[in-house]
Formats: C-alpha cells, structure tokens, sequence
C-alpha cells in the first residue's frame, strides 16, 4: 500500500491542537474556575469601585476567554513560520518518507513512536514530542483505511 499527501497545515489546526490541549489539562480546569470567579468578583463589585480597579475586573474576565485563545493564535502562526512549505509525506512498506523541496529524509517504521487520530487529523508521532500533522482536508476520504495502515505498520 503506498499513501501521498502534501502537508498542508494552518494556523487555525495548530491553534485548534492547543486549545484541545489546554483545556482537556488541569490547566483548563483552572482557566474555567478562574473566570467564573473573576465574573461573580465582577458583578458583585463592579458598582462601588474606582474606574482603575474595573479595569482590572474588566481584564480579569477576558483574559483567559479572549486574550489567552487570541495569544496562543499569534504563537501558532509563529510557530507556522518555522514550518517548512510544500512539505510531501509518503508512506509504503519501507517507513515514511519526507520531502521538502531538494531534500528528502527516509524514516523507518521501528523510528516512529506512534500515531495519533484526533477528530480533525492524525498526527504520526517521531518521537515524543515531535510529528508530522496531516489534517482532515489533505487526507480526505482515506483517513479511516490510512489511520490502520498506520497503526498497523507501527506496531508490527
């Protein structure tokens, strides 16, 4: 069996990652629990304080709903630029092969850690904190027989 895609990822999959990320944590839990709080603190004493301390109340509710989410954007398409363009990912019996322009990279199957299938793409696992994000959109129709492929060959 041999699969080819083009990597083809944005920054609204890698922010989509870190969200998912965040919020599944403890840090999440503590995200949530912060800004409940932060709005009850709000709305309780909105009324009889100064102009500077609402502005802090103010802040306090929107820092982990708007400005953490748009913060953690921003460092996504950071992180997007350090990614290499028209990256081809092809897999065959052999192992994975990368491509990137004139360069090429052969990684064999024992190499991989693992794979894993998140509800928007998988993502192949070279070691354990660095993969390879192939999403929904490049892997179309095939992503359930590609994702046993996979799992298959890692295994073996």
């Amino acid at each position: 069996m041999k699969y080819k895609y083009i990597c083809d990822v944005k920054a609204l999959d890698l922010w989509k990652k870190a969200m998912k990320k965040n919020y599944i944590s403890i840090v999440g839990i503590v995200n949530i629990v912060f800004t409940v709080a932060m709005i009850l603190l709000t709305i309780r004493f909105y009324g009889s304080t100064n102009d500077f301390v609402r502005c802090f109340l103010i802040l306090g509710c929107i820092l982990f709903p708007i400005i953490q989410p748009l913060s953690i954007y921003g460092m996504s398409v950071k992180q997007l630029e350090d990614m290499p363009r028209n990256m081809e990912l092809s897999f065959d019996d052999c192992g994975m092969h990368v491509s990137v322009g004139h360069k090429r990279e052969d990684i064999r199957w024992r190499r991989l850690t693992g794979a894993i299938r998140l509800q928007d793409m998988i993502v192949i696992m070279s070691d354990d904190k660095h993969g390879y994000m192939l999403t929904n959109r490049v892997l179309g129709k095939d992503k359930d027989a590609f994702f046993n492929f996979l799992c298959e060959k890692i295994n073996a």
